[in-house]
């Protein structure tokens, strides 16, 4: 089980919390930030949509989108950001934009009426090793490359990594801000006020915390390790896990009670059973 040893003040825009709060809440943030990152002019999007989760089939795998937005035109844009590399990141996209599309065509559309679609990953290291800024795939004829193949899926794997000479100054400006540096330009200034002032935000300090436990199934891992050492010490030791995975969020005593008594597998967790794990 991967933990997460960052408390929430400590949250930078890569973080996936941090990343989808600021483009959500501020729809004109996450407008420029499309422009900025395909090179487009955009009139207005509609209300960005933090983990859209798309389940087509019962039995099938679903995907959590980031963020999900549409445009005047209809257009869709999906926007990962992918901290880490990983040898499946060409096919999760592939994957991804697939199941956008079966959405439109599940809500009645038709084959036609398809619209354009993006899915970009925002990397914070080079996904494919040649130090392009943007890498931007289209399907092309392989025998002849002039021809485009304009079924109007797009993906794009922005590189944090990447070459900064000659590239547009607020693209230079972004990706060196996702590296960590907050350079004088107008769109990296408003994203780090923004979360400067998420940083604040009691509410989604609350969330944050919460979200985390709410991903994590502890009830299965207590059973796994209960197959080897008995249910009821697996348990002892998913709460003692459990309690320190939380202590990664928050030191304060009864924020973490009341974080373990949320899980099903511990709501009857006398208070004094768990505050003896925080020593």
């Amino acid at each position: 089980m991967e933990q997460i040893q960052k408390q929430y003040q400590e949250l930078t825009f890569t973080d996936d919390f941090m990343f989808g709060k600021v483009l959500v809440n501020n729809p004109e943030i996450c407008r420029r930030l499309l422009e900025v990152l395909l090179e487009i002019r955009i009139k207005k999007i509609s209300f960005p949509e933090r983990q859209k989760t798309i389940e087509i089939l019962s039995d099938g795998k679903g995907i959590r989108l980031d963020v999900y937005v549409d445009d005047e035109n209809g257009t869709i844009y999906n926007i990962e950001m992918q901290t880490k590399v990983k040898k499946e990141l060409p096919k999760r996209s592939r994957y991804y934009q697939g199941m956008i599309d079966m959405n439109l065509i599940e809500r009645g559309a038709k084959y036609k009426e398809l619209k354009l679609s993006f899915v970009i990953f925002i990397c914070l290291k080079d996904p494919f090793g040649y130090r392009l800024p943007v890498y931007r795939f289209e399907n092309i004829c392989v025998q002849n490359r002039d021809i485009l193949l304009k079924d109007e899926a797009i993906k794009v794997f922005i590189n944090a990594d990447g070459d900064l000479n000659g590239l547009p100054e607020d693209l230079a400006a972004f990706l060196q801000y996702l590296k960590g540096n907050v350079v004088e330009n107008e769109l990296v200034q408003r994203i780090d006020n923004e979360v400067e002032k998420a940083r604040k935000h009691e509410e989604w300090r609350v969330e944050y915390m919460t979200s985390y436990l709410r991903d994590m199934d502890i009830r299965e891992e207590g059973i796994e390790i209960g197959m080897e050492q008995g249910l009821e010490q697996g348990l002892e030791q998913g709460l003692a896990a459990l309690v320190n995975t939380i202590k990664g969020f928050t030191t304060n005593a009864e924020d973490i009670y009341q974080a373990i008594i949320k899980n099903e597998a511990y709501k009857d967790t006398p208070r004094e059973e768990v505050l003896k794990y925080l020593n």
